[in-house]
């Protein structure tokens, strides 16, 4: 009896020594195995276009026209002036209602007959998508007008007309709230009796360039 427990004494301890060295490692292997945690989503940062904005433009007028009975011109020059609106934002699209007053420096002259512009202005809605966060890309429509003068020999008259305009642009931020712009317009100033010179059609391209500010 006691040559058995002589010989188990070692056994129980050689056991014990080897359950202590093996705990130590199943739990290294318990830790190892937790999955690491994903990592987190990137999301691009939307810059924040709303609110109210005012600004200055100039550009240039060309291949505009001004047709009636006594002359068909073909009309060119300088444009600028003042716009100012107010954006709202969801997500990614911009959309709101800008409107422009300025003068229109485009003439021509034809038959003896000289077309001139004068003061212009314009309320259009705009609707855009911010296809980065610094660069919005829009297009515009809405109402316009412009004063058109004639003039010859005999005389001048002058009209205000009325008509339609229509265009596409890019706002570009330069900081957190100042951007420049680049816009293309066409306008129809649709069609008006002038005293003297029967029924006038005006109509104008122009590409402006502007710098604006976000309050």
């Amino acid at each position: 009896m006691q040559t058995n427990l002589k010989i188990a004494r070692p056994v129980v301890a050689a056991l014990g020594l080897f359950a202590l060295g093996a705990i130590p490692a199943y739990a290294a292997d318990v830790v190892q195995e937790v999955p690491p945690a994903p990592a987190p989503i990137e999301t691009l940062p939307v810059a924040s276009w709303a609110g109210p904005y005012a600004g200055v433009n100039l550009g240039y007028g060309f291949s505009g026209k001004t047709e009636n009975t006594f002359t068909d011109q073909k009309t060119d020059g300088f444009v600028g002036g003042l716009f100012g609106g107010y954006n709202w934002q969801s997500d990614n699209f911009v959309y709101g209602v800008e409107g422009d007053i300025g003068y229109n420096g485009v003439k021509g002259e034809d038959n003896g007959v000289e077309s001139k512009g004068g003061v212009e202005g314009s309320l259009r809605a705009r609707l855009g998508y911010a296809v980065t966060p610094e660069i919005l890309l829009y297009g515009t429509a809405g109402g316009a007008g412009r004063d058109v003068k004639l003039e010859d020999a005999v005389g001048s008259s002058s009209k205000g007309m009325f008509g339609w305009t229509a265009g596409v642009g890019t706002d570009i931020m330069l900081t957190d709230n100042v951007f420049g712009r680049v816009e293309y317009r066409y306008t129809d100033f649709g069609s008006k009796t002038i005293d003297g010179f029967g029924e006038t059609d005006v109509k104008d391209n122009r590409v402006t360039f502007g710098i604006g500010m976000k309050f």
